[in-house]
Order: structure tokens, then C-alpha cells, then sequence
């Protein structure tokens, strides 16, 4: 009998022994005599074990001083250990107890019984998919740290009893299934050599693989050392079966389906198998081509497993542990089932006619195997064959499947299959860091033993250092995500293993002229030249390394990571980063002839917008790189000042204006690039507040551009002090500055600096107390803007217009201005113009009473701005929220505030799109 209630704890006894909580967090038991008595006391399953018998189990007959006091102190170091689970471990007058159960070994015990039932009612599958699934509970040598502990080595054995029980189970079975159990039937045999039931069983597999010679090899061998060792003769039951294989020579060859293990359910891909289930009636060549653990081996076994199920013979051949230069012929015969020693293309042809042969791992072969499976296909008639491979054999009529990452969906459900996890974001997070590939999902989920989803998913961005503990039977290249991608990176050329590791310097991917700009960049090893670099993406590309769909070659995450470690590995990693920032720097050249003000009309351009945005991460990584490791600060300023409307539309204000505020000292005094960080400091510094660092950096950008005689730098800086008086109510100060930028702006044919002069003089006007006034240069600034399609600047014209018309009461205008400012904000992307057009909204829901709404519209904007660190800048517009939030508090009480806590992280993007979607 067991005791009854739920244990606190769960103790893992197939393998080193782990303790762990419900919440499958670890107990950390560092100390083997500690997490002995935990084990012990786990296995009596929460009933008290007697004194005298731990005192035995753990030290033994001869080790008997003061062992009572020993075993108390055992105790306490226990319940220290458990912390707040140090209830778990009681003390009564029967003995110690722990409330824990060896969860796995209970899990085996389970599947054990379970076997007898399904053996006498026939059903081989679910022996073999029961026995299995328990077999995949063992992560290792059971108790294999309790060494020299008396207890522990004969539970050792008897756990190794059961999982040999198992084993025995799982290859009956999978040999009546036709299987592929070769490989660790082998394996077992080596382990246990004089079991006469494993070598027969290991004999059988070899003679239906074709592997006549080597089956009766083994049973000769074992009848050898039965003689030698026991002083024995072979059970009746080998006795027959020697002969039984002996007599199956004289039978005609057939061919025999063998497949290797499936031991778990499949998840996802159903239109994949369908359409490839199709394909696969016709005869034919379909390669599934995929990058390392996308799954192509376990979709293989799957449509092998449908096919099976129709009675058409299935060939499998596993080509991993191939080299070049192995007899592949040969291999191919032993596949087919040849029994005699005719192992040619032809005679394989004759065996597999009619037949689905299956192909596996065969990327570091193709140039070998290909000439084979061309003749083989001329040979054979209606044969099907299905090759999995990270390369294309390229061979005529071969039809080409790509193997890619799972949905979103797929991925979720695989890893709660596989863990037994609800669903939740974490779950979401960790499928996306392993790039939605299985054998991520995979190793990810069986961490869930000793790590809780979310501490999975806090650890998950170290991915290759975490996901190493994959199943033992999976094969060496599949115990982790490491080993998946060394196999791929060793089968590379040196020069295409050069291309992968500079290609990961990309944060999110390139353009084909951005991978040319990095990869030709000078080495004194293993240079590739332009005339190289195509052949090169394209052998990258074939192998399922980089994706190079469209107009953006790319890297999947867990690929990046690898190149990573190997690009620093190789020595080149600084001379890279460098090339990858000078890239940067020639990305952002195009806007180094305009001030802020104008670039806003360059990013008003579709095609640019998105070109800098899709760049963005690799901006921001080699802003990472110039301000750490790469220490050249002044760089930054390079591709931060020419692209500073950009960082204002994205809402990066404040981090613009702390990279150009931490590269100035790094610029000579009186440069033109020294002028250039100035200003661009200057414009995102008054953008989040920082009114006189702004102040002092325009005046010092002022007399740079003086100095130099650069008229058009001077105008655009005369605007950005036009901004910094407003902010620090200089309106006056405003006034002049906007004047002399305007007559500049005039001089110089700059349309979008005349905007903006005009637009800030209005502003001033406003604030004075000059309504129609500042009303004819809002209006007027807004005809240039629309002549030069300046839609930011359209943004910020219609706003102020709409500021105007609430104050005059004109509620209707207010609305009016406000939507048509969200609908241009939105179109171009631009945070500040949407956070504006929300603020003017609601200030009209706020006069029209409508308080709930505005409470919202207030709540978004107010959480938004002090995201950003940018408040807002122009005081009667200040006045005009403090006034909706007083008129909604008065009309909402308690609730008003409320309901800004429930509403305020909304999405501004998001409550834009809804408003919008809102008839008139």
C-alpha cells in the first residue's frame, strides 16, 4: 500500500536522481548522502522507513558509529535543502518519511502492467508505442550519482531489470511491426551478451534487413559463449530459431519493411502529409529538404507509416552513419532485403519494383548517392522514392518539398504533446526562440522535468547553451540543438563556412548587396571574392542555412546564434562588426544632406520607410557594437544624425539622444560631423525634455555651421532652437529663431524648413493669444507641406488647426482635424502624430461630454508619452488635457481613474485602428 494524499514532491530516480517540486522547480541536494536519504525515502513512496533500516540502506552493516546521531543530521541538511517544502520530510515514531514519489519510475511500473493486456488481445502497436514512451523516461543510468551507497546498487539492478523488461518489449513488438531496431538491439547485446532472448531478437532484426551472415554470426557467437563462460547449451527456443533462419536462405527474396522508431505521436504538418501522401502513389523522386531539426527524418517515418498501413512495401535507408566513399550500392541492397551476395543497382531495382524507398540524411552523400538513384529509377518499375536531405540531389524530374518551421499553432501543441504544458505565453515565447522548429520544441519540452515553462522561457534566449539534453536514441546529431548545426556547419567548404559566420553580424537578415558589402570584406584566409558571392548564397540557400526568398537573405535564430559563436571563434568577429557599421553608415548617407526636417519627407516615401525600418535591428545591433566592444562611439553619430526623423517616427527619442549624446566627445571640435551629432542631438534631445542640454547644443551647432558657411545647416539649426525656446516657453526667443530660419528657408529654396518656421511661429502666435493670426500660418505652412507631400508635416499643420478650433468651440473641426491626423499618422507610421491626434480627440470627446472615452483616449496617450519620456512641449495644449482630465473626473469621480488604469497600456496603434474603424 502506498500512502494516500498528494506528495509535495516528485524525486526522479531513471537516471541521476532529481528532486523536484509541483511546480517542477528543482531542490538543489548537492550533498550524495542528502539526496540519498531523499531518494531512499521518495521510493517508500510518503511511508516512514525505520531507523535502523536507513541507517543500513545508506552506510551499511560495517559503518555503525553513533549512526543515529549521523542519520538526524542526514535529516536536517534534508529539510534545509527543501526550504518552504520542508514539511515534505516528517518525523515519526515509525521513522523518518518524505511526501514524494518517484513520479517517473511510478510511470513505468504503470506502463509494465499495462503490456500483458495488449500482448494477449494481439495489439503490436500499442506494446510497441507503450514500452517505448515508458522507455523514454530513463535519462541516463539509474541513481548513477548515488555510487558506493549500499541501497542504491541494488535498486540499480532492479531498475535496470525493468528497463530491460521494456526493451525486450519494445523490439517483439517493433519486429512484428517491421520496425528499424537494429541499431539499439546492438547496443543492448553489447550490454547484456549471454541474454539469449536479446541476441535472438537482435538476430532476427539483422536476417530481416538482409544481413543473413551476420544474424546466424550471432547466434553461433552466443552459442560460443554460453559454452565458455556458463558451461551451457542454448535454450530449445535459440535452437529453433537458428535453424528457423537457416531454412528462410532457401526462400525466394522479398522484400521486407523495416522503419525505424516512431516513438511518439506526430504533430502538425497534416497538409504536408496529404499532399506528399499523394505525390508518393506515383513513381518518382520527392526530396523533403530542410535545415538542421526541421523534422524531416520524423515527417519520413510518418508517410512511411500511412504507406505501410496500404501493404506496399517500404524500404528504409539510413545514410548518417555513412562516410564518403562507404559501398552505398552495397548499403542499398541490404535495404532492399538482397539475400544473396548480388548486391548491384539491378538487382536492388528487381527487389525494390513496386515499392516506396526511403532515403535518409542524405545531405553529406548527394554527389555519391545521386548517380545511384538516377539508374535505380530508370531500373525499377513504379518505384517511389522519398530522399530527406539539407541539399537537392539535382536530378531531373526531382521534385523539391521544403521542410519549414512549424505554424505558430503546430509548435504550441507540439510542445504541450511533449510537456503536458497548458497553454500560455511562455509556451508562445519559447516556440518562437527555437525558431518553431520540432527538435527545438522537442528539447525545449523535456526540460519541463526540472524547469518550470517560464523559467524556460526566462533561460530560452541561451538556446544552444540550454537544449542539450536530448533523448539517447534520437542519435548523436539530435541530443541538442549544438550537435544539429555542428553536423550541417562540418559538411560546409571553407569559404561557404566563412559566408555563414558573416552573415550573422545581420540582426534581422540583408539585402544581397548588404551580404556582398560584408563578405568581401579583406581576410587572409578564405577571402570570397565578388564573383564568389552568388555561388556562395546560393550553396547556403540549397543547404537550408540562410533563407533567401525575395528581396532579404535571412538567418533563423538558432542558425544566427551558432554563426555567432563560430565568427568569434575564428578571430574575425571585430573586423566584421566594423564592416557591418560602415554598411550602416552608407545605408543612412542618403539622408546627410538634410536636417531632421527634411529626411521626414525622404521616410514619407514608401519604399524608404520601409527599407530603414527593415534595417532597424541592424542599426540598433551595431550601435550595440560601435558603443561596447567596438569602442568607436563616433561612428555612431554617422547613422544616428542623418536618420533622425526616423528614431522621432519610431518614438526612440530619448535612446537617439543618448548615442549621439555619449558620441560627441569622440568628435574634434568645429567638424562638420561634430556640427551634424550637435543638431541631431539637439532635435531628439528637446523631444524628451532635456530643454537645455538641447539649448547648449544648438548654439554650439550654430557657430559650427557659421564657421563652416553652411547656410542650409544653419537654417535647419535656427529651426531646432525654435523648438527648444517653445519647450522652455521662450516664446519670444521661439519667435525670432522661427523668424530667421524662415527668411533662411526662403533664401535657400527649403520648403520643408519654411514649413516648419511657419508652423512654430503659429505656435507662438497661439500661445500669445493671436488665434486668426496663428491660424494663417498654420494654414499657410500647411499648403507648402502639401506641395512637397510632407505628410508628418500635414500631421502636425492639421493638429495644431484642430487645437484651434476646440478652443473656439468648434468641437466638430476639432474631430474632424483629429481623425484625418490619425488616418496620416497611421498610413506613415508615425508614433508622435497618432499620440497627438488621440490627445486632440480627446479633448473633443471631453467638451462633448463624452467622458468615458476621453478617460481612455487621456489614459493611452498619458501611459504613452511617459513610455517615450517625451511629454508635451507646447504649454496651452498642456492646459487643454489638464482641463479634459479635471472635466472627466468631475463628471466620473473614483471611476474616472479607474478606468484609465484598466485602459491605459492599450496599444496606441491599436485603439488608432478601432477608432478609425468607427462610422462618423
Amino acid at each position: 500500500m502506498r500512502a494516500t494524499g498528494q506528495p509535495l514532491l516528485h524525486i526522479d530516480v531513471l537516471g541521476p536522481a532529481e528532486l523536484v517540486t509541483h511546480a517542477h522547480e528543482p531542490v538543489q541536494l548537492r550533498q550524495p548522502l542528502t539526496r540519498a536519504l531523499a531518494v531512499r525515502l521518495g521510493l517508500a513512496r510518503g511511508k516512514p522507513v525505520a531507523d535502523d533500516i536507513l541507517i543500513r540502506d545508506l552506510w551499511g552493516d560495517d559503518d555503525a558509529a553513533r549512526p543515529v546521531a549521523r542519520l538526524r543530521v542526514l535529516a536536517s541538511r534534508l529539510r534545509s535543502a527543501l526550504g518552504e517544502h520542508s514539511g515534505a520530510l516528517q518525523r515519526t515514531p515509525a521513522g523518518f518519511s518524505l511526501q514524494a514519489t518517484p513520479a517517473d519510475l511510478d510511470a513505468v511500473e504503470k506502463a509494465l502492467s499495462a503490456l500483458d493486456p495488449f500482448r494477449r488481445s494481439g495489439d503490436q502497436a500499442k506494446v510497441f508505442s507503450t514500452s517505448a514512451a515508458a522507455l523514454a523516461h530513463w535519462r541516463g543510468d539509474p541513481l548513477a550519482d548515488l555510487d558506493g551507497v549500499p541501497f542504491a546498487v541494488a535498486e540499480r539492478e532492479h531498475l535496470e531489470s525493468l528497463r530491460l523488461e521494456l526493451h525486450l518489449a519494445w523490439a517483439e513488438s517493433g519486429l512484428a511491426l517491421g520496425k528499424y531496431v537494429e541499431p539499439e538491439l546492438e547496443r543492448l547485446v553489447g550490454v547484456h551478451p549471454l541474454h539469449e532472448r536479446l541476441v535472438g531478437l537482435f538476430a532476427q532484426a539483422l536476417f530481416r534487413a538482409g544481413r543473413h551472415a551476420a544474424a546466424l554470426d550471432q547466434l553461433h557467437a552466443l552459442r560460443v559463449r554460453l559454452a565458455d563462460e556458463l558451461g551451457i547449451d542454448p535454450t530449445p527456443e535459440t535452437v529453433a530459431l537458428e535453424e528457423g533462419l537457416r531454412a528462410d536462405l532457401a526462400a525466394p527474396p522479398k522484400l521486407r519493411t523495416s522503419l525505424p522508431l516512431a516513438t511518439r505521436t506526430f504533430v502538425g504538418r497534416r497538409k504536408e502529409q496529404a499532399e506528399l501522401l499523394q505525390l508518393i502513389q506515383r513513381p518518382g523522386l520527392i526530396t523533403l529538404l530542410g535545415g538542421p531539426g526541421a523534422g524531416k527524418t520524423r515527417l519520413a517515418r510518418e508517410i512511411a507509416g500511412h504507406i505501410t498501413e496500404t501493404e506496399r512495401p517500404v524500404a528504409w535507408l539510413d545514410l548518417a552513419p555513412a562516410q564518403p566513399g562507404d559501398d552505398l550500392e552495397s548499403a542499398l541492397a541490404g535495404a532492399a532485403g538482397a539475400t544473396s551476395g548480388d548486391h548491384s543497382i539491378g538487382h536492388s531495382a528487381e527487389l525494390l519494383s513496386g515499392a516506396l524507398l526511403i532515403v535518409d540524411n542524405a545531405e553529406h552523400l548527394v554527389e555519391q548517392l545521386a548517380p545511384i538513384i538516377d539508374v535505380l529509377r530508370c531500373k525499377a518499375s513504379d518505384l517511389s522514392i522519398l530522399v530527406t536531405s539539407q541539399r537537392p540531389l539535382r536530378l531531373t524530374g526531382e521534385q523539391l518539398h521544403r521542410v519549414a518551421a512549424l505554424t505558430a499553432a503546430e509548435a504550441s501543441q507540439l510542445f504541450r504533446d511533449r510537456s503536458g504544458a497548458d497553454p500560455s505565453p511562455a509556451v508562445e515565447q519559447i516556440c518562437t526562440a527555437v525558431d518553431r522548429l520540432p527538435l527545438g520544441i522537442e528539447l525545449a519540452a523535456g526540460l519541463t522535468r526540472t524547469l518550470s515553462v517560464e523559467q524556460i522561457a526566462q533561460r530560452i534566449d541561451h538556446r544552444l547553451r540550454l537544449l542539450v539534453r536530448g533523448l539517447r536514441d534520437a542519435g548523436p546529431r539530435h541530443v541538442s540543438l549544438r550537435s544539429a548545426l555542428n553536423w550541417s556547419y562540418e559538411l560546409l567548404s571553407p569559404q561557404e563556412q566563412v559566408a555563414l559566420r558573416r552573415l550573422a553580424v545581420f540582426a534581422a537578415g540583408c539585402t544581397p548587396e548588404a551580404a556582398t558589402f560584408v563578405l568581401t570584406a579583406p581576410s587572409a584566409a578564405d577571402p570570397i571574392g565578388l564573383d564568389d558571392v552568388e555561388r556562395v548564397l546560393a550553396e547556403l540557400s540549397d543547404r537550408s542555412l540562410i533563407t533567401s526568398g525575395g528581396e532579404r537573405i535571412g538567418l533563423l535564430e538558432t542558425v544566427r546564434e551558432y554563426a555567432l559563436d563560430q565568427l568569434r571563434d575564428s578571430g574575425e568577429e571585430s573586423a566584421l562588426r566594423d564592416r557591418h557599421a560602415a554598411w550602416c553608415v552608407e545605408l543612412a548617407k542618403f539622408g546627410g544632406a538634410y536636417g531632421p526636417q527634411d529626411q521626414r519627407q525622404l521616410l514619407g516615401e514608401p519604399e524608404l520607410a520601409r527599407r530603414v525600418r527593415l534595417e532597424e535591428p541592424n542599426m540598433l545591433a551595431a550601435i550595440d557594437w560601435c558603443m561596447g566592444d567596438g569602442n568607436d562611439p563616433g561612428r555612431v553619430s554617422e547613422f544616428v544624425a542623418p536618420l533622425g526623423w526616423h528614431w522621432m517616427s519610431r518614438g526612440m527619442m530619448a535612446q537617439g539622444s543618448e548615442w549621439l549624446w555619449a558620441s560627441l566627445p569622440a568628435l574634434p571640435a568645429g567638424t562638420v560631423e561634430r556640427g551634424e551629432a550637435l543638431r541631431g542631438f539637439a532635435f531628439q534631445a528637446r523631444s524628451v525634455g532635456r530643454y537645455d542640454e538641447a539649448l547648449q547644443a544648438a548654439l554650439e551647432c550654430a557657430e559650427i555651421q557659421r564657421a563652416l558657411g553652411n547656410d542650409r545647416g544653419l537654417a535647419r539649426t535656427y529651426h531646432v532652437l525654435t523648438l527648444t525656446s517653445l519647450g522652455l516657453d521662450d516664446v519670444y526667443g521661439a519667435l525670432d529663431y522661427a523668424h530667421r530660419a524662415g527668411k533662411m528657408a526662403r533664401t535657400l529654396e527649403l520648403p520643408i524648413v519654411l514649413g516648419a518656421s511657419l508652423n512654430c511661429s503659429g505656435l507662438a502666435l497661439r500661445m500669445l493669444g493671436y488665434p486668426a493670426e496663428a491660424k494663417q500660418l498654420f494654414e499657410e505652412a500647411y499648403d507648402i507641406w502639401a506641395g512637397v507631400r510632407d505628410d508628418e508635416g500635414l500631421v502636425l499643420a492639421s493638429n495644431h488647426l484642430g487645437v484651434l478650433a476646440v478652443q473656439a468651440g468648434d468641437t466638430a473641426e476639432g474631430r474632424r482635424r483629429a481623425l484625418f491626423c490619425l488616418r496620416m499618422a497611421r498610413g506613415i507610421g508615425g508614433l508622435l502624430g497618432i499620440l497627438d491626434g488621440l490627445a486632440l480627440l480627446a479633448t473633443v470627446e471631453a467638451a462633448e461630454g463624452n467622458h468615458a472615452e476621453a478617460v481612455r483616449l487621456l489614459a493611452v496617450v498619458e501611459h504613452q508619452r511617459e513610455e517615450l519620456s517625451s511629454p508635451i512641449q507646447v504649454a496651452d495644449e498642456v492646459s487643454a488635457l489638464s482641463v479634459a482630465w479635471t472635466t472627466c473626473r468631475e463628471a466620473l469621480g473614483p471611476e474616472a481613474d479607474r478606468l484609465a488604469d484598466r485602459t491605459r497600456r492599450q496599444s496606441p496603434e491599436t485603439l488608432t485602428a478601432e477608432i478609425l474603424a468607427t462610422p462618423a
